[in-house]
């Protein structure tokens, strides 16, 4: 194995680590990834891939959790037809005027 396909099998690995709560589900991934690098070897570019793609997700995530206040489903509705310059229509009550 070359430096540079250990070097990618190994961030790999810290990847599944950081977004793996569990132990057990930590070694299944762990052991998944094994058996797929052992199966095509030479499969770098792949790696690469799901590397870029594992580390945009785990960041994705981070990012909702940090900029996205929880909020109720009505006001975040409001907000969204806010921002592209909408308004929510007065939710009828069932009296008529």
């Amino acid at each position: 194995m070359s430096t540079e396909q250990l070097h990618v099998y190994r961030q790999l690995l810290r990847e599944v680590r950081r977004q793996c709560v569990s132990a057990g589900s930590r070694r299944a991934w762990a052991a998944q990834l094994r058996s797929q690098w052992r199966a095509a070897p030479g499969g770098l570019r792949a790696a690469h891939n799901a590397l870029t793609y594992l580390a945009s997700g785990r960041r994705y995530r981070e990012l909702q959790a940090e900029f996205s206040p929880k909020m109720a489903e009505s006001d975040r509705i409001e907000r969204s037809a806010r921002r592209v310059g909408l308004a929510t229509p007065k939710a009828y009550n069932g009296q008529t005027k």
